[in-house]
């Protein structure tokens, strides 16, 4: 199955004025690259992370569905056409329901596994002025998502997804499974032990679910 991407995008950090009540730095403006570009273990080569919430082994790409863009389109008076959030995937016809962690895509020459959920973070909120912006993309489940990289390689403009591998059929979680359970239904104790089982968890992500199905057995035990 092949995925046509809308744009695959990169950027700088650069001093944004989004912010009049704190100081902003980030690579959040993407644009797209010309010809190709290298695609390492970490990231595209010519882009870059603010802090260490994004980016690494385990969020080297981020992608976000194109289709997601109408949930905001009573708040933005133009939509973008492509990196709405920092995405460096913009995507037409895939979204969290039909993402699974351990999904294997070739992207190019490399090839990228579906590794983490995004956290919305405050400068997205900031940038586009809606102030329950963090709240409103969380308990929809429809946050976008991460991939690693399994093979480097080169990646054109104008590449695409192509589904080349279905993560473990016995533990399958999709994105926006994980992201309702993380963010609507994390004291549902059956759920998170369902979603632990799942292999292609990052240690980060990991740890967080153990501790809220702690929480979650000592409340069934109170």
């Amino acid at each position: 199955m092949i995925y046509a991407l809308k744009a695959i995008t990169t950027g700088k950090i650069e001093d944004l004025s989004y912010s009049s009540r704190r100081p902003m730095r980030s690579a959040l403006n993407k644009k797209p690259f010309a010809g190709k570009m290298w695609l390492s273990k970490t990231g595209f080569s010519e882009d870059e992370q603010e802090y260490k919430g994004h980016g690494g082994p385990h969020k080297a790409v981020c992608l976000y569905s194109k289709k997601n863009y109408d949930l905001w389109k009573d708040d933005v008076t133009a939509l973008p056409d492509y990196a709405m959030f920092g995405e460096n995937l913009t995507v037409e016809d895939l979204d969290e329901k039909n993402i699974h962690f351990g999904d294997q895509f070739q992207l190019g020459n490399a090839i990228i596994e579906v590794s983490e959920i995004r956290e919305p973070c405050w400068k997205i909120q900031e940038k586009y002025k809606i102030p329950n912006l963090i709240q409103r993309m969380s308990s929809s489940c429809k946050t976008g998502c991460y991939f690693r990289v399994l093979k480097e390689g080169f990646v054109d403009e104008s590449s695409h997804l192509e589904l080349i591998k279905y993560g473990n059929e016995a533990s399958l979680l999709s994105v926006f499974e994980l992201n309702d359970i993380y963010y609507n239904d994390n004291k549902n104790a059956d759920r998170l032990t369902y979603a632990l089982k799942n292999p292609y968890l990052t240690k980060e992500r990991r740890q967080k679910l153990e501790k809220f199905l702690k929480r979650a057995q000592k409340q069934k035990k109170e």
